[in-house]
């Protein structure tokens, strides 16, 4: 085979695959679905930027420390009749009116922060206490986009399953309306009932299309990806009793775990405020060489050297320092009320979240149980006896049953993924 024929081979081979991966050949589970959106999610990626941008400025906190060098050169041609200054843009050096020609300079000044009273310590916590909150919005945004993963892809599974019972029930009902021998209004009785079956059918098959939609768009994948889903319709257990929840909320929650970053970086920023008030002390030294010609900088003989070391004390006056200190210290007190509401917030969702799940998961065994049980009895009915209006009444019945059903085992799935989220850590599966 040629090196074309193969390539096309191996082209169409990867369209192929593509196709069926696309139109049903690729199996979700729920983790799949959780971890394909996680990957997807816009929110999250950018959060990850968010934590390599808080990386780099610990490092730059860190640079503050260190001492700061600058490398120079300029070159002057000056004519005065009265000494200035050149600007700081230029080397802020002095001009005498002797100068009267061109010349060059080469400066090379280093300047070593030996106390600031805590700001380049503070401002170093300030960016770590920062680069820790992106990390925990970056976990935020993850269970937000797991949470709506999860939820699109049980409503998916509902409105499937909801799908098969309406069509079902539907078939069903036709062939029983078929068999029998009706009078006027027992046919008219019948065509109503038959239309609520078929209208239902047509409002789940609508469904079905809608909750795709919505497990693409959490999941973030074009139109045309349709995946087999893999998990079986059923309740979720969850504990007896919400204390270990709240236990494991205190602990795991992100949006806790963001006030508590949050909570330091109050205490530094007051801290901070404090500080205005303490000196500055600096160490600094500078080298310049000075000549008329560029040659002339290498020779000793002829170039004008100068070197000097300083060290300055800077005493801030200002008038706003307690002011700046009061603002810092009633910031804090907002954010010590909020993680206190935050907190409440947390535990009355934990606890409402519960109760639906333990009150959703008996109704839906109970639901089950009694539609498996009438199930059997209707079946046994129909064998014993004869087609009958009242039979096609009571598969209407068992079809409302059936639904109630499944909308309790969706309820209590809802319920649970709640719960998990409230509690920022799955159940065990």
């Amino acid at each position: 085979m040629s090196l074309a024929k193969l390539a096309g081979v191996l082209c169409l081979s990867f369209l192929g695959t593509r196709a069926a991966a696309q139109n049903g050949g690729e199996s979700l589970s729920i983790d799949d679905a959780v971890l394909l959106a996680v990957k997807n999610s816009p929110a999250a990626l950018a959060a990850e930027q968010d934590i390599i941008i808080a990386r780099q400025r610990v490092s730059e906190a860190r640079f503050m420390a260190l001492p700061q060098f600058t490398l120079s050169g300029t070159a002057s041609k000056a004519s005065m009749e009265y000494p200035a200054v050149l600007s700081p843009e230029l080397g802020e050096r002095f001009m005498d009116p002797s100068i009267s020609d061109t010349f060059y300079t080469l400066r090379v000044q280093g300047l070593q922060p030996l106390y600031t009273g805590g700001r380049n310590t503070n401002t170093l916590k300030l960016a770590k206490a920062a680069h820790n909150q992106a990390k925990v919005n970056y976990e935020t945004a993850k269970a937000d986009a797991a949470l709506a993963a999860k939820r699109s892809f049980y409503e998916l599974l509902y409105q499937r399953r909801l799908s098969a019972v309406s069509r079902d029930w539907l078939k069903r009902a036709r062939e029983l309306s078929d068999a029998l021998r009706k009078d006027p209004f027992e046919e008219l009785e019948a065509a109503m009932l038959l239309s609520g079956l078929a209208d239902r059918a047509q409002q789940t098959e609508n469904g079905v299309d809608a909750a795709i939609s919505d497990f693409l768009k959490a999941l973030n994948r074009e139109p045309g990806y349709r995946p087999q889903l893999e998990g079986a319709f059923e309740p979720l257990p969850v504990e007896a009793e919400p204390t270990r929840s709240l236990v494991t909320a205190m602990e795991r929650r992100s949006e806790l775990k963001s006030e508590l970053y949050k909570a330091q970086m109050d205490d530094i920023a007051v801290s901070m405020a404090m500080v205005r008030r303490y000196p500055a002390i600096y160490l600094g030294g500078s080298y310049d060489v000075n000549a008329y010609k560029i040659s002339d900088l290498t020779d000793n003989s002829v170039r004008a050297n100068n070197w000097m070391a300083s060290l300055a004390i800077r005493f801030p006056l200002s008038y706003d320092v307690w002011t700046q200190v009061q603002q810092r210290r009633a910031q804090q007190r907002q954010g010590e009320l909020k993680r206190v509401e935050l907190q409440d917030k947390i535990r009355f969702e934990i606890i409402a979240a519960h109760k639906d799940a333990v009150f959703w998961q008996d109704e839906a065994w109970k639901l089950s149980a009694e539609t498996a049980r009438m199930k059997g009895a209707y079946e046994a009915a129909i064998r014993a006896g004869k087609p009958s209006m009242a039979a096609l009444r009571a598969l209407c019945a068992l079809c409302e049953l059936e639904k109630k059903a499944t909308d309790a085992v969706y309820r209590q799935l809802m319920a649970r993924i709640r719960l998990e989220w409230a509690r920022g850590v799955d159940f065990a599966r």
